[in-house]
């Protein structure tokens, strides 16, 4: 990898388009017109990401959520609890900004498959419990089973977690299994925060399904009271990524973009239906 890292001005590109396919189209043709191997592989996987909002790959991903809703349902009547299942789709900053936090690590971008997904939240009680973070691990099992077992599919192994970057948080109600419960032969496809959460409380178990045709997604799950402590309390995800993406952190100014269907709000807050900020969709509890 090269020794100084150049990128394309984003902030440039966005100001010139009218709608994100333009952004999308406009971003990849400037990091190609730049002969460096770091702006080929990033353009590369813009362009992989890109392929997967065609409208038959986004058709078939809804006919994906409405199967996988379906089992769901099944599941939850198993056990005797509502799931809420969400899904979303990484926002292009934040996509733009993992990419190159890969690239000036000198870290491989076929690590990067949660583009699209979507989240599981078991709705139990406020406070966790053994039975409750059992829970999960019960319906992990039942997935990897559905899409291994009966669809065909992948799971990508998942990058192990940095015993020294992640520690017990101290807090009380933060339950932690002392025994792996994931399916036996699928232990280096999840990515398991529940047993190793991180330093700021964050639980949940992770994994990604690659589908026979190449269609990525990625899976989390996690109980109610995780999912409060990832949105609301100590695992908020707005301060994690402010450090995390240091250094590879794309500041704009959205008061010049003049993009279809998006504008910043008085407050400043974005309203966006681009996908320019965080996006989810919820179908409600099953």
């Amino acid at each position: 990898m090269e020794k100084d890292i150049y990128f394309p001005d984003l902030q440039q590109v966005l100001e010139t388009v009218t709608t994100m396919d333009e952004a999308w189209e406009e971003y990849i043709k400037a990091l190609r017109s730049n002969p460096s191997l770091t702006n080929f592989l990033y353009a590369n996987k813009l362009e992989e990401f890109r392929n997967m909002l065609a409208i038959p790959k986004l058709r078939e991903l809804e006919q994906e959520f409405n199967e996988v809703k379906e089992h769901l349902r099944k599941i939850a009547k198993m056990y005797g609890v509502k799931i809420r299942l969400t899904r979303r789709q990484k926002d292009f900053v934040g996509l733009n900004e993992k990419i190159r936090l890969f690239l000036l690590r000198n870290s491989t971008l076929d690590k990067i498959n949660d583009f699209l997904g979507f989240r599981i939240i078991l709705c139990t009680e406020s406070e966790d419990n053994p039975q409750t973070v059992k829970l999960c691990y019960e319906v992990l099992n039942k997935l990897i089973e559905y899409f291994v077992m009966e669809r065909g599919c992948l799971l990508t192994e998942a990058e192990p977690i940095l015993k020294d970057a992640y520690v017990t948080n101290e807090d009380s109600t933060i339950v932690i299994p002392q025994t792996n419960m994931i399916l036996p032969g699928f232990e280096t496809n999840v990515k398991d925060y529940i047993r190793n959460p991180k330093a700021n409380g964050y639980q949940s178990l992770h994994t990604i399904v690659r589908k026979t045709d190449g269609l990525v997604f990625e899976i989390q799950i996690r109980t109610m009271a995780m999912n409060t402590r990832a949105e609301y309390g100590s695992a908020n995800h707005l301060p994690y990524k402010t450090n995390k993406y240091k250094g590879a952190d794309i500041e704009l100014n959205f008061t010049n973009l003049s993009i279809q269907g998006f504008h910043a709000s008085k407050d400043g807050n974005i309203c966006d239906m681009v996908c320019l900020v965080k996006s989810g969709d919820p179908f409600g509890l099953l």
